[in-house]
């Protein structure tokens, strides 16, 4: 086992040989051990990092990467290939129409806000349907606080009616502001990422076509307006929208959780761009349409063989040379990078190691969004752990990228799984070399902000070693809330349980929040009901989230269940 002269430390699994990262095993008491202050470690570990950083983020990296990033990007424009590096005729052919359509569609609502001279009608539609989305949130909370059956059994009937009616309308609704709907609406975003994960890692012919037309569709339809600065997207939204229009046509009696908020995030979206000026939406519209006549011509002469960018003129094959160099030297770069990483960090004392590994994902994963009281980032922390024994997420393959950059034997790489989980292809988007994020794994942040962040991740990752959370399963997590579309990934994961929703921390306004509670003074969003059973419900109070328990006699604060849901392996 590795050595550090400050340290002396011991792994405390079940089997203290090294062996145990080959095999599931159970997570023990104490994942490390550890002899001296957790202050001591922090300023070893600080320490270390800045000499890491010095050796491996030295001035002129971080520039380096960006212009191979930006060489990698082009111009933005997909350029699908075959297995054979050349370029995807047939997926080009087919779409150059679907893009001329889409141009056309695009002017066509430039016209439709020429024709208009405010919002007032919409708005006021709006206006109305959110009275109507907030008497829906009332038959919840009548339902919940109902003493029998029969007084229950009213309140569904008349929530299940009126639902209905308001589905209708806000169907209605969404189909008049065409303006703000996606290119091809309704857009099946769920429908479209399924099948690009199908066939994005095909090797074969018949595969990589199938995954260069739905990618090529996907860039079409899962576009947007934006400033002329290139700022405020509505790419998003209008992704949202869409989900929100296919999802009117499920039956539910009562309006469900995922419902209330993506149709209050769109609500508050819609009135800001109903509110906004003709002038401004025509600004963005135009914008978006000279886009897309860039992307339309750039098309056709890639199809033509002949691209001409700021003033030069080259062959499509000097273009897809460029680009397959461009690919090859940022992956190359990243993989290299990845790679210095591995073999530095290896060679550092194994909690030194693991509190690299979680420091670094908490960064990229979590970063601050949980507050102080960092209740996702423990939970994410407890991930890792958990990762840590299951030969799923604990090893580098022969089939990985980094797996031949790494030069090292499979024995020595079976010895290093905090490593391994951090860097296993396919499970930490932010290791990828065309994600951005990547950089921080080799440079990490160190202005003020990110050493106050790492400070707690380092703490929380110390005191989460020494004593893990085993009744916490987890090995896996989402964000609905940052998925295009705001698709629920848990449709797929048919192996893997979902973690029943937690409250937070007791809240310190427990009396205050009580007298409002006793005064009906909240909004009740939904209720839950945790692994022990026990019954909660969410509030709204003074436009701030809390839950309670069932009698709204103790209260928490409120853990966002679209920010993150955990997923423990099904057995």
């Amino acid at each position: 086992m590795k050595k550090y002269h400050h340290l002396r430390i011991f792994i405390c699994f079940c089997i203290i040989s090294q062996n145990i990262w080959a095999t599931k095993s159970t997570i023990s008491s104490q994942v490390i051990s550890i002899d001296i202050p957790n202050s001591k470690v922090v300023s070893i570990y600080l320490k270390r990092l800045n000499d890491f950083s010095k050796k491996h983020c030295a001035p002129g990296v971080e520039e380096d990467f960006w212009k191979k990033y930006k060489v990698f990007k082009g111009n933005g424009n997909f350029i699908p290939l075959l297995t054979n590096g050349r370029l995807d005729k047939v997926t080009v052919n087919r779409f150059i129409p679907e893009l001329e359509r889409k141009q056309k569609w695009i002017f066509s609502q430039i016209n439709y806000l020429k024709s208009k001279k405010n919002f007032k009608s919409e708005l006021e539609k709006f206006k109305k349907l959110e009275k109507e989305f907030k008497s829906l949130l009332l038959y919840k909370r009548d339902y919940f606080l109902a003493k029998n059956q029969s007084s229950k059994n009213k309140i569904r009937n008349a929530s299940k009616y009126q639902y209905i009616v308001f589905r209708q309308q806000l169907k209605e609704l969404i189909e008049s502001i065409t303006f703000l709907q996606s290119y091809r609406f309704p857009v099946d975003h769920f429908d479209l990422r399924i099948s690009y994960d199908q066939f994005k890692s095909s090797e074969t012919v018949e595969g990589k076509s199938k995954s260069n037309e739905i990618y090529f569709y996907r860039k079409i339809v899962q576009d947007g307006a934006q400033n002329l600065n290139h700022k405020k997207s509505d790419r998003f939204l209008r992704a949202t929208i869409d989900s929100i229009y296919l999802k009117l046509n499920e039956k539910s009696d009562f309006i469900t959780e995922d419902s209330r908020y993506d149709l209050s995030a769109a609500f508050s979206a819609i009135k800001w761009h109903l509110n906004s000026r003709i002038k401004h939406q025509l600004t963005r519209l135009g914008e978006w349409h000279k886009r897309v006549g860039r992307g339309l011509s750039f098309y056709k002469k890639l199809r033509d063989g002949k691209i001409e960018e700021k003033g030069h003129s080259f062959s499509a094959k000097n273009l897809l040379e460029e680009r397959a160099k461009g690919r090859y030297i940022l992956k190359d770069y990243v993989l290299k990078k990845e790679a210095d990483v591995y073999r530095y960090w290896m060679n550092q004392s194994t909690l030194l190691q693991a509190v690299y590994v979680i420091d670094t994902i908490l960064f990229n994963e979590v970063g601050g969004i949980d507050g102080r009281d960092a209740l996702e980032r423990k939970d994410v922390t407890q991930v890792i752990i958990n990762r840590l024994s299951d030969p799923d997420y604990n090893l580098i393959t022969a089939d990985e990228s980094l797996y031949s950059y790494l030069k090292l034997k499979d024995k020595v790489i079976a010895k290093n799984s905090w490593l391994n989980v951090m860097l296993k292809e396919g499970e930490f988007s932010f290791s990828y070399f065309f994600i951005p994020g990547n950089l921080r794994i080799y440079c990490p942040d160190m202005t003020r902000t990110g050493k106050f962040l790492r400070r707690e991740n380092i703490s929380m990752a110390i005191s989460l070693l020494q004593k893990p959370n085993d009744q916490f399963k987890a090995v896996r997590y989402f964000s609905r809330a940052s998925m295009l579309g705001r698709i629920d990934m848990s449709k797929i994961w048919t192996n893997f349980r979902a973690v029943a929703e937690r409250p937070g921390l007791p809240s310190p306004r427990s009396h205050y929040l009580a007298r409002q509670y006793r005064a009906g003074k909240y909004d009740f969003l939904y209720d839950f009901k945790s692994d022990e059973g026990k019954v909660f419900q969410v509030i709204k109070i003074r436009k701030k989230l809390y839950v309670s328990d069932k009698d709204g006699t103790r209260f928490f604060k409120y853990r966002n269940r679209h920010y993150f849901k955990y997923f423990e392996t099904h057995l």
